[in-house]
């Protein structure tokens, strides 16, 4: 198989290296770090706070604080989750005798920050909803029961706005980025598509010089053989060397279009000379679970390269659907049958198909199957059976499709 270079491609985290730096890339290496170390600082404002300020009864915060803090861990996986727990825990603490704003608001402004830098600006206002007014009920609440308004209820807090702002830019920023890395990878995939076709117009007129050149070449040896033999013989070896010019140069073609397409590069490694036999690819579906049986009836059929390679292709496009939809399947049977002009190909299985499993492809294996069979004058069907199972026909003309065309 040909070596493919690897693609140039960007995403929003290149971009962050090249206008950020070694810092905003060390950061992306590195979430968990990151997330281990706003913790770990959330922590520590909240013990100062109750250090400096020192409330009654303090265990409770400290309790609220540790939790608050350890749920940090966890703010990138489940921003929304995270955002409601602290919400609840901030209602409570919010709703004890003496309580602290101030720690009772960090970790919810971290995690309002959270979810407006990684969702949409709805889920942003949520987020700050959730986040200010639960422990604003719950101190209002409080303030009922104590009969203290000392403590009221509020729905703006400066910090927790400042945060909203500032994820929501933040998002704005991500979203700015990836729409450059985008527009990179749009005009990177334009420059290769317009350079592979600059390379293979050119070296399409290369090649085709050289066949004229060959044409030219084989007329002149033939024409001048009995008269001049030497000159036809040089003429001959000229011919040689002009034709592995020529295949060197289309092998170059081949190179330059496959390099893009992994798929066209393993299906062209695949096929013509190099297509395995059907006996190869039925070991395979065996090993795989498939219990197939390969039958070939009637006379033998052309080993004919695109013929061939046809044959493969309707083969295993009708085991993999076998494979994949047959379900309890204990038998498979391939069929090939040669009768004067045409081949018959032909796939049953026994199985079922599960309503409820989804499509696992393209819905393209069956139109695969049926351009195939009519690029050389057949025709294909597929459907279920009527004992059950499904069943898969291809009949192609293994005879002169040029023949069988003027015929008509």
């Amino acid at each position: 198989m040909s070596t493919r270079t690897e693609q140039l491609a960007m995403d929003a985290a290149d971009v962050d290296r090249a206008l950020g730096g070694r810092l905003l890339g060390l950061a992306q290496r590195h979430p968990g770090a990151i997330d281990l170390l706003v913790a770990t600082a959330c922590l520590a404002v909240q013990i100062l706070v109750l250090v400096i300020a020192p409330q009654r009864p303090l265990w409770p915060l400290l309790a609220y604080a540790g939790v608050s803090s350890a749920l940090l861990l966890w703010r990138r996986r489940f921003p929304v989750g995270v955002l409601a727990v602290i919400a609840v825990i901030s209602t409570v603490g919010a709703m004890l005798p003496v309580p602290s704003p101030a720690v009772i608001t960090i970790p919810a402004a971290v995690m309002v920050y959270t979810v407006a830098a990684s969702r949409t600006i709805g889920w942003a206002l949520a987020g700050y909803a959730v986040a200010v007014v639960l422990p604003a009920l719950g101190t209002f609440v409080a303030a009922l029961v104590r009969d203290d308004p000392a403590h009221s209820a509020t729905l703006l807090e400066p910090l927790v706005l400042a945060v909203l702002a500032l994820g929501i830019a933040v998002r704005g920023a991500t979203q700015r980025r990836e729409a450059l890395a985008e527009l990179m990878n749009e005009r990177l995939a334009t420059a290769r598509v317009v350079e592979r076709q600059r390379i293979t117009a050119e070296m399409h007129d290369v090649v085709a010089h050289s066949l004229s050149t060959m044409v030219a070449l084989a007329d002149g040896a033939s024409s001048g053989w009995e008269k001049h033999p030497e000159r036809s013989a040089q003429a001959l070896v000229k011919l040689g060397d002009v034709g592995r010019t020529a295949l060197t140069e289309m092998q170059r073609i081949l190179q330059v279009l496959r390099e893009d397409d992994p798929v066209l590069d393993d299906e062209l490694h695949r096929s013509g000379h190099n297509v395995p036999d059907l006996e190869e690819l039925v070991d395979v579906y065996r090993i795989a679970g498939l219990p197939v049986r390969l039958s070939r009836k009637g006379r033998s059929v052309s080993d004919d390269p695109i013929l061939a390679t046809t044959i493969y292709r309707i083969v295993s496009e009708a085991l993999t659907n076998a494979l994949r939809y047959a379900k309890g399947a204990t038998r498979v049977e391939v069929d090939l049958e040669a009768v004067g002009d045409e081949l018959t190909i032909r796939v049953n299985d026994n199985g079922h198909a599960d309503p409820g499993t989804p499509s696992q492809g393209a819905h393209r294996g069956l139109v695969g199957i049926a351009e195939r069979a009519a690029a050389h004058g057949g025709t294909s069907t597929a459907g279920p059976r009527p004992g059950g199972g499904w069943t898969t026909t291809a009949t192609l003309k293994i005879g002169d499709i040029t023949e069988e065309k003027s015929r008509r």
